[in-house]
């Protein structure tokens, strides 16, 4: 956005200079925001509900503040059940501050929701609550998806202004209602004093907020009584009133924040206060305010210069202690650019022509991802969270906010009034004062990386042994066969590292130390690729998705109906196929067949069991091993990596384990690095003779041998080793029924296209992009998001009727 945050005041009102601790605070922001950059990122998804088997396509965009992040080169995607469990996690190249990828969600998968995590390493050093996370729902294979579902219970939070209820002073105190979705539930209700004294009648706009002032003297105490929207009545107690504090209140002006700061006119405790304001790691304002002859100043904080965005505003006593402190919106509509979509031809028609023309600025770079789905099934929310709303508000916010969008569709006194109760019932992040003050800086956990590396450890031998001189000779074998030589120096204690290393699915590295040649017979040498190993479990979490409503039926009908149509011609194509198997005299054995052949020997040969190709399956490396791999393949077979061993079970009975035919513990299986494994072959329970199959089934592993195994011969003399890689990027397949316009397969596609990669600049003005339409589709969603080199935003959606 290149809009640089200047100090745009200093003033003393009523008062001297400030003391060295306020100068400790201005120095620890300046090193903050030059070493400690915090990044914030969103992710555009090719709709906003899924069903078991579906695809989920996204790109994530990458922020620092307000401007594209230069920093991360590692982007981690990670996909949860309800209950926390690690079900894929994608790792993929940042380039140009975005990552592209997609998950499968498994055909198997029972649940109605799942969770994903999305984040750079640099992200974890701090605040991890601002770790990005996104909700969605699955529908047709759940159990749950009925309209008719119960909301949960409404519960009622006070947030005086500034953070506390002080004695003697008129306070703003705003409220929220919320379900434990967080949700939020309209309510009325009545204000009490402590004798049962009515004070005020309060009542929440639509999104379940308001406020009212309230003046409390000493040894006051208040309540609420309250209905919801149920009609049933609830009580709720305000916080505790202080009798001595700061009160600071905040009005949003034209190009301004008008403040003022009060204290109690008998205390004589702070007489003199600063109030500080800052914006993204930057302070854009300090006043020192004199309270020693009158009980209340203020003053006015300058916005017209200021990017939209949120800015925080402190009140600090002379100590450094923060004493109340609240956070703004700042919208000065300087924030986008013009894009727009077109349709120069138009068809609802089954596998309808339709084309669009992208029209984007011609004079800066400009980085975009479009999404065109079918609206029945993509539900009507237009206030939804967005790149727009996600980078500006939602991204630097703790909690949910419902329809965040809403508040940019104009500048109106009254979304001004609707957005800053949003402020005052959002907690926020950024800076820890009393770190700031002591000159404690973030502990980095996570140095910034860059891309891939290629991590070698000796082990087994002296470190002494290695000479200072020494490296690794590399030739570093791509999945294409692209070669390329790489000489690895030696750092210290036995590791050697390079990196800025970009290659996907998994490479080869061909290896010879360049001065001790017998080395490698002498020592084992472990490679590692300088990914961050996943989180295998985290905590069970409350969606923020509320049951469905009346409003959703035909979304959910539509879906569900979807899900039977695949499931169906699924159960066709394997009629047809085994009406083959019986009517061809002699068939061709499938590639499974085949790897069963080479592998399976004995009882474990043949037979109905589901085999797994992990030797062509490119999902493989998502999973962390042989476990993460197989759940929610199976039908039945539950696996739950909570803990140092995983845990099985199908019909509630244990499979039994076996790694090359010889039967194993689970510890044994999820030691092997998935990178090394050919085939796993599941039995169901009751299926094979093999010994140890009781009712939990079999589970046999494969280890990679014979052809699968050997090195290149056209590298002689050379150790090997397989190093995983970045997950492969799938491409979009988009039908043309121009060169084949009557398949044999219905289309019941519900995202029509995707593209996450459309550029324009001085050379690409307009992009026409042709699709075709589905056999069920009757309304089409078009949504268009991105940014420019500048770091101004975009976010178009159509729908086409």
């Amino acid at each position: 956005m290149n809009l640089k945050l200047f100090l745009l005041l200093v003033v003393t009102l009523y008062f001297p200079p400030l003391f060295s601790s306020a100068q400790m605070i201005d120095s620890m922001m300046k090193v903050y925001a030059a070493r400690f950059p915090q990044e914030k990122l969103y992710m555009q998804l090719d709709k906003k509900a899924y069903n078991p088997g579906d695809r989920i396509w996204y790109k994530a965009y990458i922020f620092t503040g307000f401007d594209p992040s230069p920093y991360s080169k590692n982007f981690y995607a990670e996909l949860y059940d309800a209950n926390g469990n690690l079900i894929l996690r994608n790792t993929g190249p940042i380039l140009e501050s975005c990552a592209i990828g997609s998950f499968d969600i498994p055909a198997a998968f029972t649940g109605t929701r799942v969770h994903i995590r999305a984040y750079t390493t640099w992200m974890l050093n701090f605040d991890s609550s601002f770790v990005y996370t996104k909700d969605l729902r699955i529908i047709g294979g759940s159990k749950d998806s009925s309209v008719n579902a119960v909301p949960s219970p409404t519960t009622l939070h006070f947030f005086p202004e500034g953070g506390e209820l002080v004695a003697g002073i008129e306070n703003t105190v705003a409220f929220k209602a919320e379900d434990a979705y967080g949700q939020p539930r309209k309510l009325s209700g009545t204000l009490f004093d402590q004798s049962g004294k009515t004070l005020l009648s309060f009542s929440s706009n639509k999104y379940g907020m308001g406020k009212f002032l309230l003046a409390p003297e000493k040894q006051d105490a208040f309540y609420a009584t309250w209905k919801d929207e149920k009609g049933l009545e609830h009580r709720t107690e305000l916080p505790p009133v202080k009798t001595s504090g700061i009160v600071l209140r905040v009005l949003t002006a034209n190009q301004k924040l008008v403040f003022s700061v009060a204290r109690p006119s008998e205390s004589t405790a702070y007489q003199q206060i600063t109030v500080v304001a800052h914006m993204n790691q930057q302070m854009v304002y300090k006043a020192v305010v004199n309270l020693k002859d009158i009980f209340m100043s203020g003053g006015n904080i300058p916005t017209g210069q200021l990017p939209t965005g949120i800015i925080q505003v402190t009140v600090f006593d002379m100590n450094q202690t923060p004493l109340a402190e609240r956070i703004c919106f700042i919208n000065n509509h300087e924030y986008s650019f013009e894009a727009n979509i077109k349709m120069t031809s138009k068809s609802l028609n089954r596998r309808g022509r339709n084309e669009m023309e992208i029209e984007l600025p011609d004079t800066v770079k400009s980085n975009m991802s479009i999404s065109v789905t079918d609206a029945e099934v993509d539900g009507n929310k237009p206030w939804d969270d967005n790149i727009i709303s996600n980078l500006l508000l939602t991204g630097d916010l703790h909690g949910y906010v419902k329809d965040p969008y809403y508040y940019f569709q104009n500048n109106s006194d009254s979304l001004v009034q609707q957005l800053d109760l949003v402020m005052l019932t959002h907690g926020w992040r950024r800076f820890k004062w009393d770190d700031l003050i002591k000159g404690k800086t973030p502990v980095i956990k996570y140095p910034l990386d860059n891309f891939l590396s290629l991590n070698a450890e000796v082990l087994g031998v002296d470190y002494s042994r290695i000479s200072k001189d020494e490296s690794l000779n590399v030739i570093f074998q791509n999945k294409d066969s692209a070669s390329n030589m790489l000489s690895v120096p030696y750092a210290k204690n036995g590791k050697f590292q390079i990196g800025g290393l970009i290659f996907y699915d998994t490479a080869k590295a061909y290896y010879q130390f360049n001065v001790s040649r017998n080395l490698s017979n002498e020592s084992a040498v472990i490679f590692k690729n300088g990914l961050l190993p996943p989180y295998r479990k985290i905590r069970p979490f409350d969606m923020s998705l509320a049951p469905w409503s009346p409003d959703d039926t035909s979304l959910v009908r539509k879906s569900q109906q979807i899900f039977s149509e695949v499931a169906r011609l699924h159960e066709q194509d394997k009629r047809v196929q085994n009406l083959a198997a019986v009517t061809v005299i002699r068939r061709v054995k499938s590639d499974k067949e085949k790897l069963d052949e080479l592998y399976a020997t004995g009882l474990f040969s043949g037979g109905n069991a589901t085999i797994f190709d992990l030797l062509n399956d490119e999902n493989r490396y998502g999973a962390v091993d042989i476990f993460t791999y197989l759940q929610g393949k199976v039908a039945g077979l539950t696996i739950t990596t909570v803990g140092p061993t995983p845990s099985l079970s199908w019909r509630g009975s244990t499979p039994s384990l076996y790694l090359n035919e010889m039967q194993v513990d689970a510890n044994s299986l999820k030691s092997i690095n998935i990178s090394e494994l050919a085939m796993v072959k599941v039995f169901s329970p009751g299926t094979t003779s093999v010994m140890g199959n009781g009712a939990g089934g079999v589970i046999a592993v494969y280890t990679k041998k014979g052809r699968d195994k050997t090195p290149d011969p056209s590298i002689k003399g050379l150790e090997m080793t397989r190093i995983a890689g970045y997950n492969l990027v799938r491409e979009f397949y988009s039908p043309d029924y121009l060169i084949n316009p009557e398949p044999e397969n219905d289309d019941i596609r519900t995202t029509l296209y995707w593209n996450p990669i459309i550029v324009g600049g001085k050379a690409i003005h307009k992009i026409s992009i042709p699709f075709y339409n589905s056999d069920v589709t009757h309304q089409i969603r078009i949504i268009m998001e991105g940014f420019d080199e500048e770091g101004k935003l975009a976010h178009i959606e159509k729908i086409i009727k």
